[in-house]
């Protein structure tokens, strides 16, 4: 978003005919185009586990998605640094995160490795 972009008022980053339209809806008319606008940004994500798939650094095992949250069982790619036969597999926690610039990216949390 340029400068420019934001000092403009919000009204004046719409349509004039979509800023009308909105002018004239009551509280609860309001609240069912939040709602709409919501939802129509959450159809625009792609699915998580398709993100985390296409970000994995290994090979993924298995996605539990908790809605706020989804956990990842994952073996990293072997690296050759470990006497074992194969490398561990690890849980992380991923969430989305909104950045201040308003794009959204995937945040992965190493929560430890897992006995097989």
């Amino acid at each position: 978003m340029s400068n420019s972009d934001d000092e403009r008022s919000l009204s004046e980053r719409l349509p004039d005919a979509l800023v009308e339209q909105l002018d004239t809806l009551e509280p609860p008319e309001l609240r069912t185009v939040h709602e709409y606008v919501e939802q129509i940004l959450e159809e625009a994500h792609p699915p998580i586990e398709k993100q985390i798939r296409e970000e994995a650094k290994g090979d993924v095992l298995a996605i539990e998605d908790e809605e706020v949250y989804t956990l990842v069982k994952m073996r990293s790619p072997d690296t050759g640094d470990s006497d074992s036969d194969s490398p561990p597999v690890s849980l992380y926690h991923v969430t989305r995160e909104r950045h201040p610039d308003g794009e959204e990216a995937l945040n992965w949390s190493f929560l430890g490795d897992l006995e097989e």
